[in-house]
């Protein structure tokens, strides 16, 4: 009896082609977001810092240093969380969307300092009149948020190593208390064989007792 292999539901779509319509589709949504996004958020971000500041130019400093370091140091962490692979999908991915998000002010702040279109410049000179260092001070700790969630990791890697090698050696230890009947032959056969001149004595008398009890079996003639 042979069995029948499944026929192809001709009404559904390929997966090949699904993922390319839904590539385009995502493409083309990103294009005219950033388009409407270019023209309309430069303003809005030049308008929403300069309303903290409460009318007083000397407070850009303190934020733009906490807008800078704040949405790239915690930003750089959570994505670093996304490679954890203990972690279930939909955390990863909700991690990943929240480290994306968080991202958003310093990206706004970047595309009205560098921006070339009309609402970038327009908002520049808002900045210039009304927040002179917000810019600045956001873009150099930005690279200190960078530079102090790079050592993070980096400590946070080394310390979680050396407290894995800390517990080996501990259980390893344990292990050895527990079982002192085990690793006391090892190691007197270890010290034996460190010494020159020692013979085995193991080896040179196991010939001798299987000659013994053979002698021992055999009957008399």
């Amino acid at each position: 009896m042979t069995e029948s292999s499944p026929t192809r539901d001709p009404a559904r779509m390929p997966p090949w082609l699904f993922r390319t319509i839904a590539g385009a589709v995502a493409a083309v949504v990103l294009v005219v977001a950033y388009l409407v996004g270019s023209v309309t958020l430069p303003s809005l971000w030049a308008k929403a810092v300069v309303g903290q500041l409460g009318g007083q130019p000397g407070n850009s400093v303190p934020l733009g240093m906490f807008y800078g370091f704040t949405f790239t140091f915690a930003p750089l962490l959570l994505a670093w969380q996304c490679r954890r692979r203990r972690l279930p999908k939909a955390a990863r991915v909700a991690l990943a969307a929240t480290a994306v998000v968080l991202t958003i002010p310093n990206l706004l702040t970047l595309g009205v300092m560098y921006g070339g279109g009309p609402t970038a410049v327009d908002a520049r000179a808002l900045w210039l009149t009304e927040a002179n260092w917000f810019g600045t001070w956001s873009q150099i700790f930005m690279l200190c948020g960078a530079v102090c969630a790079v050592a993070g990791i980096a400590l946070g890697r080394t310390w979680l190593r050396r407290g894995r090698e800390v517990r080996m050696l501990k259980a390893a230890q344990s292990r050895g208390r527990g079982n002192p009947g085990v690793d006391a032959p090892k190691a007197a056969g270890a010290a034996r064989a460190a010494q020159p001149g020692t013979p085995d004595v193991s080896g040179a008398q196991a010939p001798d007792s299987r000659g013994a009890e053979t002698a021992h079996e055999s009957p008399a003639p």
